[in-house]
């Protein structure tokens, strides 16, 4: 080897050597630390893993505790513990940053930095501070915890399908207040019936979704479930992951005489291909009260103008694109995307969501869906392969972008989600009392609507009616329906009584006002959405 070619290995194998000592600085005081002071579990048990082998070190060379075998041996054990979890949180950690790089982000994860001579860069690694950000919002353990105790816990009562950008946020955000107004001792508003009044009024407990990122505008809202965040398991019978504990409810529901109620507020779920045919599947062999009972949730779709929704989605999926970059994310995943991705304007987005590309995607993901919950299980019974979906299928197929021209396209599909749940449930009813017959099974509120107090409390009575139904046949009572929709009549005319309409995940403007739409893609919507807009009407009224 010349002396030449061995400075040059020399000096690569120094500044990997850097690269390894700054990024580990990056990950201790730009991660780890940061994580742990804002509450993320595996963050503060790797601080107390370190702390613990300081003190196990100290105890075992003390004099003091040379005749204290037990407390060693406890330490022991205590450390063997902590070191398990972090190293099962930190894997899947590992696992699921890459998944929502490549899958979520779009982009592939960075790669060290080399100089023009070929020599690693003594910086800290490109993919660190992407890291760091998903250290901080990501929960590993709790995702573990979870999953394992998943047989033993619910599944939600009400389900916010989408659209996003048509006011799910605030709809979860009514749907918690209401349980709050119940809570308050005050009398019944004298504008409610006399019916309602001589009932006995119980308090809604409603508890949210367990959600992966500790986000404020998703956490105790969606659990993103069925579009595959969690490393692509979408298996209908894992999805009570996200919910209470039975025991939790049967606390509540038994113990203490609450109304006991949950939701998942997915605003992805109305336009993915797989959502409609995974939930119902999920519900087809729910077991109530012992036996097995097929009863549909309340199934909620919230729309608005599908030009704003797409004009709306287009700003917010461009701030999250740049939310990206700012993280280092700047390669795109065009082998799972497609070269056009993502596009340069609206109008190419509208075209992309058209493209034989996107087409195929959205059907082939439908077909996987339906041979997903027709698969069963082989003669073995310790054998259970969980299903998943591939990463082209997840979040939605061709990317978020992909759905500027699809997601408002509302009647198209609340009827995928009618069609399914009728071949599973069978005809729906209103309510258990008068058996009137309901065209879907799916309420629709539009956005207009919850800035009304009326149109609202119109809006949430059916939705807690389905819950209701359920509540009273975990109950195996049927006329406690009508007791049960007292105490819902109740909160609900407190709540709206001193309703505001403040919103919560309101829109913001573009980061990059390049990609603000112009007039002639705004032209170009409006025509493309013409019959769409017709139909939305129907659906207002």
């Amino acid at each position: 080897m010349s002396m030449a070619a061995f400075k040059i290995r020399f000096r690569n194998a120094s500044c990997l050597f850097r690269c390894i000592l700054l990024s580990i600085r990056e990950l201790i005081f730009s991660g780890i630390i940061p994580s742990a002071r804002s509450g993320r579990t595996l963050p503060r048990f790797t601080l107390v893993l370190s702390i613990h082998v300081y003190v196990h070190m100290i105890i075992s060379n003390s004099n003091r505790f040379n005749n204290n075998n037990s407390l060693r041996q406890l330490s022991i054990y205590v450390m063997t513990i902590n070191v398990v979890l972090n190293l099962c949180g930190y894997i899947l950690l590992v696992l699921l940053y890459r998944h929502s790089i490549q899958t979520i982000f779009n982009r592939k994860i960075p790669v060290l930095q080399r100089d023009t001579s070929g020599c690693i860069l003594p910086e800290p690694h490109p993919a660190i501070k992407s890291f760091n950000t998903h250290l901080s919002l990501l929960r590993p353990l709790e995702i573990l915890f979870r999953f394992a105790t998943a047989p033993f816990r619910v599944l939600p009562d009400i389900i916010i399908l989408g659209e996003t950008r048509c006011g799910t946020t605030n709809l979860c955000g009514h749907i918690v207040s209401v349980a709050e107004a119940s809570s308050s001792s005050s009398p019944p508003s004298s504008s409610l019936s006399r019916e309602i009044n001589e009932r006995r009024i119980v308090r809604i407990k409603c508890y949210t979704p367990f959600c992966p990122w500790a986000f404020p505008e998703l956490d105790h809202k969606e659990s993103f479930y069925f579009v595959g965040h969690y490393l692509g398991i979408v298996d209908p019978y894992f999805y009570r992951m996200a919910f209470p504990l039975k025991i939790t409810r049967w606390w509540e529901e038994r113990v203490l005489g609450n109304i006991f109620l949950c939701f998942d507020g997915c605003a992805q779920y109305l336009t993915s291909p797989s959502a409609a045919y995974l939930i119902a599947s999920a519900y087809q062999n729910e077991e109530i009260s012992g036996s097995r009972v097929c009863i549909a949730p309340s199934l909620v779709a919230c729309v608005r103008n599908p030009v704003e929704q797409a004009v709306s989605w287009w700003k917010y999926e461009n701030n999250a694109c740049s939310w990206g970059e700012s993280m280092g994310l700047t390669e795109w995943n065009t082998c799972l995307r497609s070269n056009d991705y993502p596009p340069k304007s609206i109008g190419d987005a509208l075209k992309y969501s058209q493209s034989h590309f996107v087409r195929a995607a959205y059907a082939d993901a439908e077909h996987l869906a339906k041979t997903l919950i027709k698969q069963q299980k082989r003669n073995n019974p310790l054998y259970y392969r969980v299903k998943r979906l591939p990463n082209w299928a997840i979040t939605w197929p061709g990317g978020q972008l992909a759905t500027i021209g699809r997601s408002g396209k509302y009647t198209g599909n609340i009827n995928r989600y009618n069609n399914v749940f009728y071949s599973i449930f069978g005809e729906k009813v209103e309510d258990s009392l008068r058996r009137k017959p309901r065209t879907g099974f799916v309420h629709i509120v539009p956005i207009e609507d919850q800035s009304c107090g009326q149109l609202l409390k119109a809006a949430l009575r059916p939705i807690f009616a389905d819950c209701m139904t359920r509540s009273a046949h975990r109950g195996k009572k049927h006329s406690y329906y009508a007791d049960l929709m007292a105490s819902v009549e109740w909160a609900v005319e407190k709540y709206v009584h001193n309703f505001n309409t403040s919103r919560r995940n309101s829109g913001r403007s573009l980061a990059n006002m390049d990609l603000e739409p112009s007039c002639s893609d705004i032209d170009e919507l409006h025509k493309y959405f013409e019959s769409d807009m017709i139909e939305f009407e129907q659906l207002r009224k």
